[in-house]
Order: structure tokens, then sequence, then C-alpha cells
């Protein structure tokens, strides 16, 4: 029994080591393309191979645990909430390399105003990531009240900046290129903000047993 603790503890330690990880890539990305900092994107896309080995290592704990332990309750639904958390991790790493990616291409082009749309989609992005994190690693569900509002304003808030950036490239048709760019990164911070919803109703069901719609 205590190796089977022990063995779980581990699981969820990992986990959360790769969440905080993914959390960061997103912080990292958003902070690159603002700055022009291509160090730190650079950082970002080396940091992908250390998250890829996490999705391999701890799916394959868990595999292990449930195969050796059969656990019931609320382990076997931690077990559970590992392995789908682990995929939605993987692809909000994915985003920050995309980012990552396009402050590289963008490095030789000009830089143009609306990218300030980009840090407070990020903020938000990341605090949800965050809020989850801290969720299953202390099994609460504190702060999952906010996310209908946060991820109403993602929605909300890539909707408007859509057709400010359509506006604006109608009047500067020099900045399609570039723009184009801040288009996908700003979807890009959506999707995070989905993923992180999607861990939120799978943490909800390790912690409460019941099963429920966050945003």
């Amino acid at each position: 029994m205590q190796r089977f603790t022990e063995d779980i503890d581990s699981l969820v330690a990992e986990t959360c080591d790769m969440a905080n990880l993914a959390a960061d890539m997103i912080d990292k990305s958003v902070q690159a393309i603002v700055d022009e900092n291509l160090e730190l994107a650079d950082e970002v896309i080396d940091d992908f191979d250390r998250l890829t080995r996490y999705d391999d290592e701890i799916e394959e704990a868990a595999i292990r645990i449930l195969t050796l332990y059969q656990p019931t309750a609320v382990d076997s639904r931690t077990v559970a909430t590992v392995m789908k958390s682990i995929t939605y991790l993987e692809r909000i790493g994915k985003y920050g390399v995309n980012i990552a990616k396009a402050t590289k291409y963008l490095s030789d082009k000009p830089m143009y105003e609306p990218v300030n749309m980009i840090a407070p989609m990020g903020e938000t992005a990341v605090r949800m990531v965050k809020t989850v994190i801290n969720g299953f690693e202390e099994k609460s569900v504190d702060g999952f009240d906010k996310f209908q509002e946060m991820d109403d304003y993602l929605d909300r808030t890539m909707r408007d900046d859509l057709s400010k950036l359509v506006e604006f490239i109608t009047a500067n048709p020099d900045s399609a290129d570039v723009c184009t760019y801040y288009i996908s990164v700003l979807k890009y911070l959506e999707r995070v903000g989905d993923h992180a919803c999607k861990m939120a109703e799978k943490v909800n069901f390790m912690v409460t047993g019941m099963r429920a719609h966050i945003a």
C-alpha cells in the first residue's frame, strides 16, 4: 500500500511539473513575441523536447499503476485525469512553440501596434492553466468558478481583436503578412484557454466525483 501511495504521489508530482512547464512555455512565448526576444523564443522551442518526454514517461507510469494496482474511487479518477491532462498539456506546449516560431519569423519584419493585443490574452490564458494546475495539485476546485468569465474574455477579445486587425490591415496593406501572424497567435491563446477548461472539468471530476461543464 505504501508503494502504491508513493507511485500515485510521484505521478501527480510529475504531472504538475509538466503542467508548470507548459504554462511557462506559453508565458515565455508571449513575452518573446511582444519583446522581440529571439533567445527566449529559442528557449521555448527547446523546452518542447522535455515536455514530450514528460508526456511519454507519465503515460507509462499511469498505465503501470492501472495494471499493477487497479485503483478505485479517487485514485482511479486521479490516474484518468492525468492521462487526459497530459494530452491537453502537450497541445498547450505546442501552441507555445508555434508562437515562438512566429517570433523568429517576424524578427526581421516591422512590428505593428496591434502586437499589443497579444499580452492581455496571454496573461489570462496562463492564469487559467496555473489555476487548474493548483487545483489538481491541491485536490481543490477553488477558482474554477472564474473559468467561465476568463474563457468568455478570451473568446470575446479574440473576436474583437480580429475585427480590429482586419480594419488595421485594410488601412495598412503592407502589414498583412505580419498581422496574419498576430491573428494566429491570438487563436493559439484562445485554444490554450479551451484546453485549460477541459482540464478543469477533469480535475473537478477527480475531486468531487461529479461531472460538470466548466465553460
